[in-house]
């Protein structure tokens, strides 16, 4: 059972390497960001427009508790294939950076987490069922719940634009790290020729 569970029956380049992350890595995490965008434009596009055709037919294809649904699953899925591969996936460095990268990143998942939790949480406590896609996975309570609804009202909207804060600066530290070494270069040259 164990060997059946073992990443190493998978392809080396599926596998993380202390090199590179791999394709299991690299898709539970493009997946997870398309997910979070995903939400997110939704609930922008309905915060500026209001409710219109547009809106309706977004919700239909990307329903807000379903989407909350999955990144939790995803999640869960990432934290398993972590700690299944943590000994052998890139270093962080031991940098102000790399400990600043780090804290970052275990911010993702603590977020991911407890929003999705406290989604599903509020979905329940308001008696709502949550359906994915017409299927309901998650019955609501057949009363409400203040004392469940509280905190997941007081909390799940301020954690989710903390999280898309977070998202905005992961991507522009990806930005920057990706150039870096290319401006280096070009710094470099640039003096030589001086």
């Amino acid at each position: 059972m164990k060997a059946a569970l073992s990443s190493t029956l998978l392809p080396t380049a599926w596998r993380d390497t202390p090199h590179h992350y791999g394709v299991v890595s690299r898709l539970l995490h493009w997946l997870t960001a398309l997910l979070v965008l995903t939400q997110f434009f939704v609930v922008v596009m309905w915060r500026v427009f209001g409710e219109t055709s547009v809106t309706l037919m977004l919700s239909r294809l990307a329903p807000h508790g379903a989407i909350g649904l999955l990144l939790l699953v995803i999640t869960l899925a990432r934290l398993v294939w972590w700690l299944n591969q943590r000994g052998q996936r890139p270093r962080q460095l031991h940098t102000l950076r790399g400990r600043l990268a780090s804290t970052v990143h275990g911010l993702f998942y603590v977020l991911l987490m407890l929003i999705s939790s406290l989604g599903v949480i509020r979905n329940y406590a308001g008696g709502w069922p949550l359906k994915i896609y017409g299927i309901e996975v998650i019955p609501g309570a057949e009363n409400e719940v203040p004392a469940l609804m509280l905190p997941a009202d007081l909390l799940h909207s301020p954690l989710s634009w903390l999280l898309l804060l977070l998202v905005v600066g992961h991507i522009v530290m990806a930005i920057v790290h990706q150039r870096l070494p290319l401006m280096t270069k070009i710094s470099g040259r640039s003096r030589k020729n001086f």
